[in-house]
């Protein structure tokens, strides 16, 4: 069995010219999107770690660590808000499953302080890390394999889906990727919106975090926009690694919900995928919805189901319950 020889801190310099040499297969194990995450929220720095086997190869583990106010606490996330990284190669390429597991038990079992990281489920031999954890937060990802062809993914979609897409674009519904500051608030406008609908006042992501993804995200993050008769009815935001497009974040006005935009959207998205050369169309996380979960069925995708590992060491986690305590005595105070 492979264990860890040694764990250090990989240079930023580094991980970039890694990632010019290949990306990462998702772009949440990209440097673009730790760096944007430590510009949009300074409590973050990113912190890729290169892990050197007892066989004399190495593997790197993209994370962020969190900076603690108070005290220097050694936390580690990967990736913030449900996301997820992957234990890669220098070559940029999923780890080999013996690679991973050992990596992930040895990061769990007395590395830092703190702990929370989920694995890439679309990586092949991806397998549950149940066994590793002392806590698990379970999620579930949809997402399609275009790998067949654009054409192939779209005869797998539900028949009534595909017959709205068709609608869509009959209708002259128009689909294209727009860039720069305007069209990042056109879409953000179509988010807050979309936020006062759900009854959550405002966007789960602030706008800072989408400007700073654009900065360090490049070419790969795309801002998509839906069109009729000239006015933005829907859109979203995708990321790119080498194995996956990742569709982030999306938005519709209620109003044109009969022009099923989001119909024609997917399906722009499913050909630009297949153009980029990706194997995944990944739809993400449905946040508990159903409706959303059924729709992403509609739409063919599989539903793959992934978790966070989540390990502390007992001081961290007295001083966290101590500081919740706290909190809430002062909330009611």
């Amino acid at each position: 069995m492979l264990s860890i020889a040694r764990i250090k801190h990989m240079p930023i310099d580094a991980w970039l010219a890694m990632d010019r040499r290949r990306p990462a297969p998702t772009f949440l194990a990209r440097p673009g999107w730790a760096l944007a995450w430590a510009q949009a929220f300074p409590d973050f720095t990113p912190a890729p770690l290169r892990c050197t086997l007892s066989d004399g190869s190495s593997v790197i583990v993209p994370l962020v660590r969190s900076r603690s106010r108070l005290l220097p606490w050694r936390t580690y996330s990967g990736m913030p808000w449900n996301g997820w990284t992957a234990v890669i190669t220098e070559e940029s390429v999923c780890a080999p499953v013996a690679a991973a597991r050992s990596v992930l038990h040895a990061l769990t079992h007395g590395f830092c302080d703190r702990i929370a990281m989920a694995m890439w489920p679309l990586s092949d031999g991806y397998e549950p890390a149940a066994p590793l954890a002392e806590t698990l937060q379970t999620h579930e990802l949809s997402a399609i394999d275009v790998s067949q062809g654009a054409d192939a993914a779209i005869a797998g979609m539900d028949g009534k889906v595909r017959r709205m897409a068709g609608q869509a674009e009959r209708r002259g519904v128009t689909c294209a990727p727009e860039r720069g500051t305007a069209a990042l608030n056109v879409y953000y406008e179509m988010l807050c919106e979309s936020a006062q609908r759900w009854g959550i006042g405002k966007p789960t992501i602030p706008k800072r975090l989408f400007e700073a993804v654009a900065h360090f995200g490049g070419d790969d993050m795309e801002i998509w926009i839906a069109r009729h008769d000239g006015q933005a009815v829907a859109g979203g935001v995708v990321l790119y690694g080498s194995d996956e497009l990742f569709f982030w974040s999306a938005a519709m006005r209620t109003e044109f919900g009969t022009l099923r935009p989001s119909n024609a959207l997917n399906v722009a998205l499913i050909r630009a995928a297949v153009a980029r050369g990706v194997r995944w169309y990944n739809l993400g996380t449905s946040g508990g919805l159903p409706g959303v979960a059924r729709f992403k069925d509609g739409l063919g995708a599989q539903r793959f189901p992934y978790a966070t590992v989540v390990a502390e060491k007992p001081a961290f986690r007295l001083y966290s319950r101590i500081r919740a305590n706290l909190r809430r005595a002062a909330h009611k105070g």
